[in-house]
């Protein structure tokens, strides 16, 4: 199975720009050679299960001391596909 997900996680509170935020999740999806790709909106990662995806949302949450915090999360899961990352965006560019 492949699950693509894309997130987005940030403190509500502290300095207006997120950035420094984003790289400490970013190094700790490196420390654990979590493959991702980091678009202007979230990062995507691709996971062999839901409950990895959602181990991966976890291990970025733990990344924050803030109080709170927020996180948005889409998925596409599809049995029969693998290594989405290329896939996907190989299909769109072909029809261009």
């Amino acid at each position: 199975m492949s699950v693509l997900m894309e997130f987005c996680i940030f403190s509500i509170s502290g300095k207006l720009s997120k950035s420094a935020e984003v790289a400490k999740v970013i190094r700790k999806l490196e420390s654990k050679n979590i493959a991702y790709k980091l678009n202007p909106m979230g990062t995507c990662v691709e996971c062999k299960s839901m409950k990895k995806a959602l181990k991966v949302l976890k291990m970025a949450s733990n990344c924050f001391d803030s109080k709170r915090f927020y996180i948005t999360a889409k998925f596409d899961c599809y049995e029969a596909r693998k290594e989405a990352f290329e896939s996907k965006v190989r299909a769109v560019k072909e029809k261009l």
